[in-house]
């Protein structure tokens, strides 16, 4: 095992370790009928008979009996620490109003369904947790909230799964801020209006074999299926940014594995997101027609010189088109398939991007690509496969380390392309790459180095012979200079 390897293998043992005190066995607890909740009940009086439940059966479980029963509710419900519900088949809780009275989430109160307010939490069953907003953006409006107090007084243990559906809320799904030990496993979140489910200043989760998307409109032009992220205000002044941001007080998040999860039809933004993470691993994940795949990438805002380290991008596959085969919805120009990039200040570093398949990212006027890393140290890139793209397959800046093993399949359309495009900065090894196409879908360029004085690159192994102009190519298609490569030969 290669030291790459052993880092993603520790990263993933280190998330799933905790995970046994968050799913420790509760004594059996409340029926919500028993205290006053009915289908034919007003919302105002099921919200006060479930709240009273949830405070009587702290440390237990309470229990939403299904046979499709309809619970209407309106306002926040707190859940205590220690909080267990169980959600029969088909029992749908369905708030038809919200509040602006939840805790703060990115420094504005928040309009949740249920709030949890302690350690413990863990919602399970085979039902539905409804919102008031389908199909629109009401700020903060969430449907299940969880805010610790800060990095130091974070929540413990946070698990949702096993069949949950969250859908129609007006912002996210799910939202976490400082919580450790996060569980997601086989829920479902569908038409929210602007994340399926976002964390911020989390640690050590599991988002798994979950189902997002659709989630539409958006607002600002961002639109999230999965994103694990944190609250940039004022980040670059924190001491800890820069010597170790893992103290920060809103440091990235930190040892999440998302994996094996279906992320669909988010046309203006990104599938799986992370701005900034440490120890993190997006694998076999399949996300369709969203403007971005995955990205994990640096900060943004006031953070975003900053980068994490140690992550991983494995296995999955992105692809513009829907899950049906047919074409996008993305109407964008700017679309990248995966991106790894980090910041100037602080790079990018130990990032692995392997075996991933990327089919329609890309854009003809070099503002987008199927794989990108600008800004990042230490970074592999192998074993991808790139098809139906455009403008450049690969596109490296101010970065080093490998680019090895890719195979560049057909381009969509071929105006200003290129299979691997360094446009600056970099000291990078480039080898073992191939470029597999008919004439009529060939890229013009195998590798353009579009610096002429960079350091001189190791180029070699590759086979470019499919290209249409050059195989090798300097700035504007001039033919590589012999000063440009260090040891071997295109």
């Amino acid at each position: 095992m290669n030291r790459r390897d052993a880092i993603t293998l520790l990263a993933g043992l280190g998330a799933a370790a905790p995970f046994g005190r968050a799913r420790a066995a509760k004594p059996a607890g409340g029926d919500v009928r028993s205290y006053g909740m009915r289908p034919d009940a007003s919302p105002a009086a099921n919200a006060a008979a479930l709240q009273r439940c949830l405070n009587a059966n702290t440390g237990g479980q309470v229990s939403i009996p299904g046979a499709d029963a309809d619970y209407q509710l309106t306002g926040r419900i707190t859940a205590p620490a220690g909080t267990s519900i169980a959600l029969g088949d088909g029992a749908r809780l369905r708030w038809v109003a919200t509040e602006p009275n939840g805790s703060a989430f990115l420094r504005a109160p928040t309009r949740p369904g249920i709030e949890v307010q302690g350690d413990g939490f863990r919602l399970t069953g085979k039902g539905q947790i409804i919102g008031p907003s389908p199909g629109v953006y009401v700020a903060r409006e969430i449907g299940i909230l969880c805010v610790g107090n800060g990095s130091d007084g974070a929540h413990r243990g946070f698990e949702i799964g096993e069949g949950v559906e969250l859908r129609d809320w007006g912002s996210h799904g799910i939202a976490a801020q400082f919580v450790r030990d996060v569980r997601i496993v086989r829920a479902k979140i569908t038409g929210c209006g602007y994340a399926g489910m976002q964390f911020l200043s989390c640690q050590n989760g599991q988002i798994l074999s979950n189902v997002v998307g659709p989630i539409d409109p958006g607002t600002s032009g961002n639109a999230y299926g999965i994103s694990c992220t944190h609250d940039s205000a004022n980040y670059g002044e924190d001491p800890h940014a820069a010597e170790d941001g893992r103290l920060a007080a809103n440091p990235f998040c930190i040892g999440f594995e998302v994996a094996h999860n279906t992320v669909s039809d988010i046309p203006q933004w990104t599938g799986i997101d992370f701005h900034g993470a440490y120890d993190c691993q997006a694998h076999d994940n399949h996300v369709y027609n969203c403007r971005n795949g995955v990205l994990l990438q640096g900060s943004s805002g006031a953070g975003v010189e900053f980068a994490g380290e140690r992550n991983s991008v494995v296995g999955n596959t992105v692809t513009t088109s829907r899950m049906n085969g047919e074409p996008t919805t993305v109407s964008a120009v700017t679309r990248l398939g995966i991106s790894v990039n980090g910041g100037k200040r602080i790079h990018h570093r130990s990032i692995v991007v392997r075996g991933n398949t990327i089919d329609g990212y890309g854009d003809s006027h070099g503002t987008s690509f199927s794989l990108q890393h600008t800004y990042t140290s230490d970074v592999e890139i192998s074993s991808n496969h790139v098809t139906n793209w455009r403008g450049y397959g690969c596109y490296s800046a101010y970065s080093d380390g490998t680019i090895s093993g890719n195979e560049f399949g057909p381009v969509a359309d071929r105006i200003s392309t290129a299979c691997i495009f360094v446009a600056i900065g970099g000291h990078l090894k480039i080898v073992n790459n191939r470029h597999v196409a008919d004439p009529g879908h060939a890229a013009l360029y195998g590798v353009v180095i579009n610096t002429a004085t960079d350091p001189p690159y190791v180029i070699s192994g590759n086979d470019f012979r499919a290209a249409s102009a050059q195989q090798y190519a300097g700035h504007g298609g001039a033919r590589m200079s012999a000063a440009q490569i260090v040891s071997g030969q295109p």
